[in-house]
């Protein structure tokens, strides 16, 4: 366009602009060429859209893990994320709040697809390493069967405990069965069978029947494979053998607390008479016969509330039964005081057969000292029985000591297999043991860890588990072949039983949800990560709308 038209148009149509200076266009032009475009402004929307699928799958995993519904997203998060942004950011919620897609299905999406991805990432790490197992069955709500599985293996990294799968067994539960269970999930997902090294049961006879339980037909396929009954679930049984006498006054406990907890009006007459004896606690412990601490926290509750126990009960028939088992009752407080603590000690997410060894061949020393000391009346090891020291006869003495060394007994009958387990002096302690006098084909790697000076320091500072700690697995691959099973095998069926759990909170209140098949009971229980990047990559972005 010819100049004179340009000035004749500045000057007709914008007489505002006819006398700016030259940079005043200069900026005019500037500011134009970066205005934003449809493509820019696309591209904005798309990027908040691809953060807001981001943070819609770590909010989903947050709702699994905590075990909430999939609708408590647009029922409770969304309003209370915009209520947030509106009063405390004095900001528009809409463009965010419809950039977080969290309705009741994308939310039961995204859980399944991140229980998936880990699932997927578990199985390719089995498929190429060594692992234990432990597994039992329980029923459901709607009596199927729910089989469990978890696994344990060293990833080259670290040693994993992941759950592996959660089967439904829609007919019976026999060993065979279970057995068949375990089998075609393997094949399904192609992990070797013999890639199983160790695995630990309950006592049950469809899981060690001699011939036709689930440990049978492992062994038929897997002869070497090492296998354990569940050393929680034993010590369980021990603590159930008392003697004819000590379950007399143990029932009697169990019936003064029914009484009492059975009643409403006893029960709130109870707590007042505890607030007015100023005592620590208002309330008595229920006794649970499946619960392995049950027992020891009932009774030490009812020995510390005892005299306002005798006092509540004092105008009934049956406290002169108390009063006469009062010496037994608290002499069953201490003993399952230290009962629970030995189960306590088996408990627990690492632990091993040497851990479970060192607990068991511990407690049955002390058992020796306790029965000496209980027959010289030497109540030290047993407090609560030495505040009623005057009130215990010979006779008593006679019925505990009989019971300690019954308790001895039957430990040494029951944990046999861990008890004359040998774990050879160099896993424990390998650098004082003679390289000479250890196995020749781990002699050299033997001398090489003895001379290796950050081991040795390490070993200082983890003691044990120094084998877990380390790259010692990958530095010296042939004592880690012998040692493995060690620190690999399950001991027990203790993250089974806290599956179980996990799957009654989530049914307790969601009846209609499937654990076997939905992904919050993996996501819930593991300690993998998903990985929600890649993820996100393979949808396109949806507003919530």
């Amino acid at each position: 366009m010819k100049p004179c038209k340009l000035k004749k148009h500045l000057v007709t149509s914008h007489p505002d602009k006819k006398d700016k200076p030259l940079e005043f266009f200069k900026a005019l032009r500037n500011n134009f060429e970066k205005r934003p475009v449809l493509t820019q402004l696309l591209t904005e929307r798309t990027q908040k859209l691809d953060k807001g699928v981001v943070a819609s799958y770590k909010i989903s995993i947050l709702i699994a893990k905590t075990g909430h519904g999939h609708n408590v997203g647009e029922s409770l998060i969304l309003p209370s994320l915009s209520i947030i942004i509106s009063d405390v950011m004095n900001m528009n919620p809409n463009s965010t709040i419809q950039a977080v897609p969290l309705s009741n299905s994308t939310v039961r999406r995204r859980i399944d697809e991140m229980a998936r991805d880990i699932e997927e990432r578990l199985v390719d790490s089995l498929r190429t390493h060594k692992f234990s197992l432990q597994l039992d069955e329980t029923c459901l709500q709607d009596n199927d069967s729910l089989l469990m599985a978890y696994v344990r293996f060293w990833n080259g990294d670290k040693l994993m405990e992941e759950m592996l799968f959660a089967k439904r067994i829609k007919t019976d539960t026999r060993g065979l069965s279970i057995f068949e269970e375990m089998k075609s999930y393997l094949a399904e997902n192609n992990i070797p069978l013999e890639n199983i090294i160790a695995c630990a049961t309950d006592g049950a006879a469809s899981m060690v029947g001699r011939y036709r339980g689930f440990i049978a037909h492992l062994k038929k396929a897997i002869p070497s494979v090492f296998t354990i009954h569940c050393v929680i679930h034993r010590q369980h049984l021990v603590s159930k053998n008392l003697g004819a006498r000590l379950n007399h006054s143990l029932s009697i406990v169990i019936r003064t607390v029914n009484f009492i907890k059975s009643h409403a009006l006893r029960d709130r007459l109870f707590r007042q008479l505890c607030e007015h004896y100023n005592e620590n606690f208002r309330t008595l412990l229920l006794h649970t016969e499946v619960r392995w601490l049950s027992k020891g926290n009932c009774l030490r509750r009812f020995v510390t509330l005892w005299n306002t126990i005798v006092s509540f009960m004092s105008d009934k028939e049956d406290v002169g039964k108390l009063i006469e088992a009062k010496a037994d009752i608290f002499y069953l407080a201490d003993i399952f005081e230290k009962l629970d603590l030995l189960n306590k000690n088996l408990q627990g997410r690492d632990s091993t057969l040497v851990s479970s060894k060192e607990a068991i061949t511990s407690f049955l020393k002390k058992l020796e000292v306790y029965w000496h000391n209980m027959g010289r009346r030497e109540f030290l090891q047993f407090p609560n029985v030495k505040e009623i020291a005057e009130m215990v006869t010979d006779d008593d003495l006679l019925v505990y000591v009989k019971h300690l060394q019954q308790i001895r007994t039957d430990m040494e009958e029951r944990f046999h297999d861990l008890i004359n387990l040998n774990i050879p002096d160099w896993i424990l302690n390998p650098f004082v043991v003679d390289p000479t006098e250890v196995d020749t084909e781990i002699q050299e790697s033997l001398i090489d860890l003895q001379s290796d000076t950050s081991a040795r320091h390490q070993f200082s500072l983890f003691e044990k588990d120094f084998w877990m700690k380390n790259d010692l697995p990958n530095k010296y691959p042939t004592l880690w072949e012998q040692a493995r099973t060690f620190f690999v095998a399950f001991p027990s069926t203790y993250l089974v039983e806290c599956g179980f759990s996990k799957v009654a909170s989530l049914t307790k209140t969601r009846s209609r949800l499937d654990v076997a098949t939905r992904g919050d009971l993996r996501l819930s229980l593991s300690n993998l990560e998903p990985n929600i990047d890649q993820l996100a990559q393979k949808f396109q972005a949806q507003g919530s709308h």
